[in-house]
């Protein structure tokens, strides 16, 4: 068997017992590709220039595969919607698609489970969101959707909250996709909520000033002029303004939101060890910005004011505030300042950019959740206390190095 139409009905079998919401297939031909050359050639990628590496592949996907005739394309839905957490909770924080699992290895198992349906002499390649290919294109071309004013895939029915998986094969495509009218019309919702003004006129985004990109891909200090409104990790802004979205479907079980990020302050992360973070998003796409960018980006949150507050917990002293001699030995130290009661760590000071955090350390044995609603704290911290916890950590350290 050499087409596609000869194995559908078994592979549309097998994606829906794995969770998938919509299926459609489409040639290897990717005809968003010069607006792909244009916007590299614009700078929009910022600094992913990986993706201006393997220009030629998108260009052409038959350069790098010569062997590929078609391409089947999956939606698996994820949640639209946040659990109820406490105020400041790594929840509250972070995009809706990195709640749950690391899509990436979700979406592989499912595209493999797909590539059982084959036979040998059908030659496939997997993509999530990982190779020289435009999943988005490939899903309009497939007639699951249009290519909306935010650059998302959208879908009629079910808006834009889902990842998108692409199956190569070397089978002729003979499945006709559905007609997919634009439907976003006279709106611009997405582009008036927009807070960086990143959306283009050409249905892109300049990753220059998206907040997604920044918080993710960036490497190294953030643009000082860009507000995160409110985000550590990803950005949901233009998809919560898009009326395509009042009706979502039900996200894959693999996507649930993780209870660890309710019971888990954004400002935690400020205090981790790599450790703590490779172990709180084990299998999680936030893994992606690793724990220096999430420091960076929840530092960012808080010198703006829009993420951490006082109510989370934390209390900021700027350098500035203390005497001069005092703010030296403080970025000269470091590590943070512990401030123990009944031989339990309760606080910490740690210098962050600009400052200090005032950071509440939780209880375990108050729970999960109350565990995470300190008493307030005092604003601002008091010089004198600031000196003499600085006074005994600096004894402690030169006790070490002897």
């Amino acid at each position: 068997m050499t087409r596609l139409s000869q194995y559908w009905p078994a592979i549309e079998r097998v994606a829906d017992a794995n969770g998938v919401v919509r299926l459609g297939a489409s040639d290897l031909a990717d005809t968003h590709a010069e607006l792909f050359e244009t916007w590299l050639d614009r700078g929009h990628h910022a600094t992913m220039h990986y993706l201006a590496k393997n220009r030629d592949a998108r260009h052409d996907p038959a350069s790098r595969f010569p062997w590929a005739k078609s391409v089947i394309v999956i939606l698996v839905p994820y949640s639209a919607e946040r659990p109820e957490a406490p105020e400041g909770s790594l929840t509250n924080h972070i995009a809706r698609y990195a709640l749950g699992d690391d899509y990436h290895e979700v979406l592989d198992r499912i595209l493999r489970e797909l590539e059982g349906v084959f036979g040998e002499g059908v030659k496939t390649w997997r993509y999530v969101d990982t190779g020289p290919l435009s999943d988005r294109a490939y899903g309009a071309q497939s007639g699951l959707g249009w290519i909306a004013r935010n650059g998302m895939l959208i879908n009629q029915e079910l808006g834009s909250y889902f990842f998108i998986g692409t199956l190569l094969t070397s089978l002729e495509n003979d499945v006709a996709p559905h007609a997919v009218a634009d439907r976003c019309g006279t709106c611009t919702r997405c582009l008036d909520a927009c807070p960086t003004n990143a959306i283009l006129p050409d249905r892109t985004l300049d990753s220059n000033l998206c907040i997604s990109y920044a918080t993710i891909e960036h490497r190294g200090p953030l643009p000082p002029d860009l507000p995160l409104a409110g985000n550590a990790f990803g950005c949901d802004i233009c998809q919560e303004a898009c009326p395509w979205n009042h009706d979502p479907a039900a996200a894959h079980p693999s996507f649930a939101a993780r209870d660890e990020y309710r019971a888990t302050p954004v400002t935690d992360l400020l205090r981790f060890e790599q450790n703590e973070f490779s172990t709180l998003f084990r299998k999680s796409a936030i893994k992606r910005a690793k724990l220096a960018g999430m420091q960076r980006n929840v530092e960012a949150l808080f010198d703006s004011g829009v993420g951490p507050r006082e109510s989370d917990g934390v209390t900021k002293v700027t350098l500035d505030e203390l005497p001069a001699e005092l703010a030296e030995r403080i970025r000269e130290l470091r590590d943070p300042i512990e401030i123990v009661d009944n031989e339990k760590t309760i606080a910490e000071i740690r210098p962050v950019r600009g400052g200090l955090s005032y950071m509440h350390i939780p209880d375990p044995a108050l729970g999960p959740i109350g565990q995470y609603r300190p008493k307030p704290l005092p604003r601002p911290l008091p010089v004198s206390a600031v000196e003499t916890l600085l006074a005994e950590r600096e004894e402690e350290r030169n006790r070490k190095k002897w």
